[in-house]
């Protein structure tokens, strides 16, 4: 997304039009009906690949949105079928639907190992796709289905329902207290107990299967950015009121942001007096990274902190995302009630000890109404608000660009912003001790002999030449990165809510036709 931004992305340069996976699940539907034995078994197996073909067609909609269907593997003598065009987008939708619906009906419901597939995952599955669907045809005008978004709506609401209804074998996982229970599920060496995972990646340290989770996520490449900063509601007189509610929020420093939030904001956030596993002192933020580092995933542990040595599981799916797709479902179809607030997002709030979300008090945040402008009708505020509580519960998660392609809001992917700086040429404390750690200096020579032995960040070198960073009004302001300055990144609506297809495809087969708007 980032090359697509930066106008990098060409027809002559990009990549993507892969199907090897998709014949790959064609094949072994192809043969499964040689199979002998236990059909109810059978049936479970042919439902997974069903189910996984849809889920890579899928991801291919997502790109292109017109793609060619094929529900089998195709012989290279087949000139017909291998060289013709898309298929329609609506055909093709309904086609992964129906493999989504078989998947749900015959995958078994077995949760003795929530590693491996999982009717309820179906289920899930089948809610993500429909919901990202329903408000992709809802929002994106320009493909002129409209009229038909409603119908997916239904599908994810109904899918939601299953599983919601299931309260057997799932819960959301509160054990730890408002404090820890949010991130201890993301750091946990062992969730094949917990009530609230759906299908979940299991690593093991005997086994040897590791990953870099906690090293990666943490003020590795990146931070977290301003505006999700900004997500999270604050607790003020037993109620949750957004923190631009909060006097001069704009300019609030690193530790002042942290006081009175919702407790997933210092279980995702770096909170002040952080030390990291194996250090014995706080952490100051990387200030070439924005200030703002990640703990979400992030295991307690210093035997998972280097590269490679993580084997805290990692969820795939959990009843937190149903939740929210269920929300905001009903919230899009218009028929979100109290009742639906309860047992869905009120109970991700319950996690943490956050003051529930009242339809009849919701008021317009003027922040999320600028962020979501194509939002309209009775339930417009209802839909920001669930839309808020999906980007702090999910954060982190992989979700995020997802729905900003699908709300139609890709221009939000433009500006990232990082921590507030009230001055430049001064320190700061970001750890919380009163003790000034770091500053952002104009230059090496505008550093003052007191503050020699500070962390030092500079927005010009010893030649003059900007850094990698620097501030939205020049000598304060927020951290942004310069090469977004010099070389700023550019949301071209509509097209960039698509991918062209390689150029050498359309040679090789000239009756494909280009992407919309490329």
């Amino acid at each position: 997304m980032l090359d697509l931004i930066h106008g990098n992305i060409t027809p002559a340069t990009v990549g993507g039009w892969d199907w090897g996976q998709i014949r790959e699940l064609n094949y072994f539907l192809d043969n499964a009906g040689k199979a002998q034995g236990d059909q109810e078994l059978i049936n479970h197996y042919i439902g997974i690949v069903r189910m996984l073909r849809g889920r890579e067609y899928y991801e291919m909609v997502k790109r292109y949105s017109d793609v060619p269907w094929y529900d089998r593997a195709l012989k290279d003598t087949e000139v017909d079928e291998l060289y013709k065009p898309q298929d329609s987008r609506t055909f093709v939708v309904e086609k992964i639907m129906e493999d989504l619906d078989f998947g749900c009906k015959n995958i078994m419901t077995d949760l003795e190992n929530r590693t491996v597939y999982n009717r309820w995952y179906a289920y899930g599955l089948l809610a993500r796709i429909a919901l990202h669907e329903g408000t992709f045809r809802k929002y994106h005008t320009e493909l002129g289905l409209e009229s038909t978004a409603d119908e997916f709506l239904r599908k994810a609401v109904t899918a939601c329902e299953a599983i919601m209804a299931n309260t057997t074998d799932f819960e959301i996982y509160d054990a730890d207290g408002p404090d820890n229970s949010y991130r201890n599920l993301f750091i946990s060496n062992d969730l094949s107990k917990c009530k609230e995972i759906i299908l979940f990646k299991d690593y093991d340290y005997d086994a040897q299967i590791k990953h870099y989770a906690s090293n990666h996520v943490f003020s590795y490449t990146t931070n977290l950015s301003r505006a999700l900063m900004e997500s999270y509601l604050v607790k003020k007189e037993n109620k949750a009121v957004p923190f631009s509610s909060v006097e001069n929020y704009q300019t609030k420093t690193f530790i002042e942001t942290f006081a009175d939030r919702d407790p997933r904001y210092a279980q995702t956030f770096m909170y002040p007096g952080y030390i990291r596993p194996g250090d014995v002192q706080p952490f100051v933020p990387n200030m070439n990274l924005g200030g703002y580092p990640q703990i979400k995933f992030v295991s307690k542990d210093a035997q998972q902190i280097m590269p490679g040595t993580s084997y805290n599981d990692l969820p795939l799916m959990r009843l937190g995302e149903i939740l929210l797709i269920y929300a905001e479902a009903k919230a899009e179809l218009g028929t979100l009630n109290q009742e639906d607030l309860d047992k869905s997002i009120n109970k991700l709030r319950d996690r943490v000890g956050m003051p529930h979300m009242i339809l009849s008090e919701l008021v317009t945040d003027p922040i999320l109404e600028q962020q979501y402008p194509n939002v309209s009708g009775a339930m417009k505020n209802a839909i920001l608000e669930v839309r808020r509580e999906r980007r702090v519960e999910l954060a982190c998660e992989g979700f995020r660009k997802d729905d900003i392609l699908r709300w139609r809001v890709g221009t939000l992917l433009e500006m990232p912003q990082g921590a507030y700086i009230a001055a430049i040429n001064e320190v700061f404390d970001v750890t919380g001790d009163g003790v000034s750690d770091v500053g952002i200096f104009l230059n090496s020579a505008s550093v003052k002999p007191i503050y020699k032995k500070k962390i030092c960040y500079y927005l010009e070198d010893e030649n003059g030449e900007k850094t990698g960073i620097s501030l939205s009004e020049g000598d304060h302001g927020y951290i942004i990165l310069t090469n977004d300055l010099t070389s700023p990144k550019k949301f071209i609506e509509p097209k960039y809510y698509y991918f062209p297809i390689p150029q050498g495809e359309r040679v090789t087969n000239p009756n494909l036709h280009e992407t919309n708007f490329w």
